[in-house]
């Protein structure tokens, strides 16, 4: 009898050996992977952590969560400030560990990746209302120590070329100096560089996402104001009084912890490999999500020239995505539908964001601290889905 009982016992045992194991084996061979495959499961435990402000719309709840499941973000902040001025926020997950840390609050710290963009923007904008630049400055003529250039072309660079990513920089065709591994960019250090380069298309011709383009708009802001780029954002836009922040690499104690697990090269110290000195004017700063959309939404109110003033080309397709650039923005809408949206979308290694400007007038900002699995663009998903609700919300204010 003795034996018969101790047989199943060993068998156990064996098999708990086994199990113990084989876990250890991929958590040691491919981590990766086993977090992705536990992720769905954080996801369902995370969802019962979102929480809304009072009086927040419906749709708010449900772009959470989607931010967790088709966006891979557990840790979010969607701020909304519609039509009329009011404030709505949502946010869910944990500051850093599931369930062994704080939740999440609207005043906690994210990155704002190339949201950041939107400053630059708008401080060009800015000194073009007040006769210090033109739009059809030539890029040569503000910053002469380029000097001599081996492309001709470069010569017809001017400052709207650059704000609505027309200036002939292809990052696909040709490396993004201000992201190369363990490289110092050349721009802002060296810009007699940019005198050697070879323009990937004339200027005009199309548009192509740059981060080099802002990177010489924040050289164009320091040469036109006489301050560095960070002085001059920092006192314009009292980013002490929102509590908004340049990154110098580290992470703020306030700051959310981020997933990497859908990264295949990167993890938390990715940031040790980039200079953020230099990619203040393209991807530099941080803070809430709250504190975005209001400062933006200040952007937007000015009555002179804005971030919403641009016209698109005539050749773009406003219902595709990334088609239609304007100033940092690009424009959005739904086939046969009057509603639209200007969005600029943010991406570091490990983070996801968008910052949306709608038609009515209204401002919405989401952060998320996970990104989306190989294949997936950067921000699509939640940009389609905030454009749905969007739509579909204002239509029924309007009793359509």
């Amino acid at each position: 009898m003795m034996r018969l009982f101790r047989f199943p016992v060993l068998l156990l045992l064996v098999g708990g050996v086994l199990v113990v194991s084989t876990v250890a084996h991929f958590w040691i061979t491919d981590r990766l992977g086993i977090s992705r495959a536990f992720y769905s499961v954080e996801a369902v435990s995370t969802r019962w952590s979102i929480n809304c402000s009072a009086g927040s719309p419906d749709w708010m709840h449900d772009a959470v969560r989607r931010a967790i499941g088709d966006n891979y973000s557990l840790s979010n902040q969607l701020a909304y400030i519609d039509w009329g001025g009011h404030l709505h926020h949502c946010e869910s997950g944990w500051l850093r560990g599931m369930l062994t840390s704080p939740r999440l609050n609207h005043e906690h710290r994210f990155r704002y990746a190339s949201t950041t963009k939107l400053f630059t923007a708008d401080t060009i904008l800015k000194l073009v209302d007040a006769g210090q630049l033109s739009l059809d400055d030539r890029l040569v003529d503000l910053l002469p120590e380029i000097g001599p250039v081996v492309d001709g072309r470069l010569a017809s660079v001017t400052i709207e070329h650059l704000l609505m990513h027309r200036a002939g920089f292809d990052r696909i065709r040709s490396p993004d100096p201000m992201f190369l591994d363990g490289q110092r960019p050349w721009c802002p250090y060296n810009i007699g560089q940019l005198a050697r380069m070879r323009l990937d298309f004339a200027p005009g011709e199309r548009q192509v996402y740059s981060n080099l383009g802002y990177c010489l708009l924040g050289m164009v802001i320091e040469r036109v104001t006489g301050e560095s780029y960070r002085a001059w954002v920092s006192r314009e836009y009292a980013l002490d009084d929102a509590d908004i922040r340049f990154v110098d690499g580290g992470f703020f104690d306030d700051e959310v912890s981020y997933d990497f697990r859908n990264s295949d090269v990167y993890g938390e110290w990715y940031s040790k490999y980039f200079d953020f000195n230099a990619l203040s004017s393209a991807a530099g700063l941080s803070g809430s999500a709250e504190a975005l959309a209001r400062v933006v939404r200040g952007m937007v109110l000015r009555s002179s020239l804005n971030l919403t003033s641009y016209d698109v080309s005539p050749d773009c397709d406003e219902t595709v995505l990334r088609s239609c650039y304007g100033y940092a923005f690009y424009k959005l809408r739904k086939p046969k539908r009057d509603f639209y949206i200007h969005v600029q979308p943010g991406f570091l290694y490990g983070m996801s964001a968008v910052a949306l400007v709608d038609s009515k007038g209204g401002v919405l900002v989401w952060l998320g601290n996970g990104m989306p699995r190989a294949g997936d663009a950067v921000g699509d998903n939640m940009t389609v889905h905030l454009l749905d609700v969007l739509t579909d919300h204002y239509a029924r204010q309007a009793g359509e």
